[in-house]
């Protein structure tokens, strides 16, 4: 164990001693029904090009001024972009800290399960280092009252190999690649009693089932960070290297109800669900006339559709029949409040049947990706019913809607 890394045990909260550390090398990933992705962050919707200069929508930017991430056209693991991450060793400190990281907001519900998939890229100038530094991590919140210390959760790189942290008991996930997409999975039920369950796949296959407490405590669950975060750098002194560059692309988190396919970083352009179908027109069973619903389907997230009532919904006509499997929905101010709604397809516009029904997720003002409880139909017409929001104003307001098939 490397120094660093024993400094990094100690400051963690190790709390309840796990049971059932077990590794399925022959497990692979199966592919089931698509639900639950609250937050798709792939880099190929222009609202989330907010690098460097800002976080995309529903996240904090913690790099230094002037050295943010940055987009790039190759390499790329999911369509046409990527994010590049670099973290330099005279880098100014954020946060206490030498890191380079997009951080989700200290707002998670206590208690939630969450699932996130991210594929990683560690280009050839990853060389070799004692000296451990984190690519991924979930902290505790903010409060006095979550204890501090090091992140319940992390994955890192050291000394040539993958390894995660969790709550200070370090696994090793064995060596890593250069100038390869590595794709991971975690699923995190974050509890503090025993019912809680970690479990982790790389490239499709589970090597990581822990169940017992996840956290140890305060009143939000821990939230997710990606990027680069280096502490022995704190000091300013090299270690083996002085400049670690990183590749990140094909986030997604999912909710409860979603699954291992679900966020699955290799489904990118090659998934039955990847295309996307913008609306051939538009229509609804109420608006006011300043937000007309043709302006939920103009491509510009800034203009919306309103509607007021229980019920009120919002008409999708393809234009055609299609093999779909899912919508696209983004709320007027999403990130502020959710939304209780439906989404249900037809043949003909007269008859609709149920696809999907929940909340949105309060995360974000841009798109969230809901895939068909029951997987891919065949339809024209999609409706999106709204049914409350959590300011309890009784209007449903949609800046963009479209289709997934």
């Amino acid at each position: 164990m490397t120094q660093a890394l024993n400094r990094l045990m100690q400051a963690a909260m190790v709390g309840t001693l796990f049971v059932g550390l077990l590794f399925y090398p022959t497990q692979t990933a199966e592919a089931s029904a698509q639900s639950g992705v609250l937050r798709t962050l792939n880099w190929e919707q222009s609202i989330d090009h907010t690098i460097p200069g800002g976080a995309p929508s529903g996240f904090v930017k913690q790099w230094p001024d002037g050295h943010g991430p940055t987009l790039v056209t190759s390499p790329t693991r999911d369509g046409s972009y990527a994010a590049r991450f670099q973290l330099d060793v005279d880098d100014a400190m954020v946060s206490s800290g030498k890191r380079n990281e997009i951080s989700q907001r200290d707002e998670q519900p206590p208690n939630v399960d969450r699932w996130y998939g991210f594929s990683v890229r560690l280009p050839g100038s990853w060389v070799y280092d004692d000296s451990a530094e984190i690519v991924s991590q979930w902290h505790q919140c903010d409060d006095a009252s979550c204890g501090g210390g090091s992140p319940p959760l992390a994955l890192l790189t050291d000394e040539g190999r993958w390894k995660v942290d969790f709550r200070g008991q370090i696994v090793d996930l064995d060596a890593y690649s250069t100038d390869t997409w590595t794709d991971w999975v975690f699923h995190v039920n974050w509890r503090t009693d025993s019912a809680g369950v970690l479990e982790v796949w790389r490239d499709g296959t589970r090597v990581m089932n822990l169940t017992g407490a996840t956290y140890s405590g305060g009143p939000r669950s821990p939230y997710f960070k990606f990027g680069i975060y280096k502490w022995d750098w704190n000091d300013g002194q090299a270690t083996q290297t002085r400049q670690r560059v990183m590749y990140y692309d094909a986030l997604r988190l999912g909710d409860g109800s979603a699954n291992l396919a679900d966020v699955d970083p290799s489904q990118g352009g090659t998934s039955v669900c990847a295309n996307t179908y913008a609306p051939h027109s538009a229509s609804a069973t109420t608006f006011e006339s300043v937000n007309p619903p043709q302006q939920a389907i103009d491509g510009n997230l800034s203009t919306r559709w309103s509607g007021q009532g229980y019920g009120a919904s919002l008409i999708l006509d393809l234009g055609a029949i299609r093999s779909i499997c899912g919508s696209q929905v983004a709320w007027y101010q999403g990130d502020l409040r959710w939304n209780d709604y439906t989404v249900y397809t037809s043949l003909d516009g007269l008859s609709y049947s149920k696809a999907w029904e929940g909340r949105s997720s309060q995360e974000t003002s841009g798109y969230e990706t809901r895939h068909f409880t029951n997987g891919a139909r065949n339809a024209r017409y999609v409706k999106v019913s709204f049914w409350g929001n959590s300011i309890g104003n009784g209007w449903a307001s949609i800046t963009e809607a479209r289709v997934v098939g």
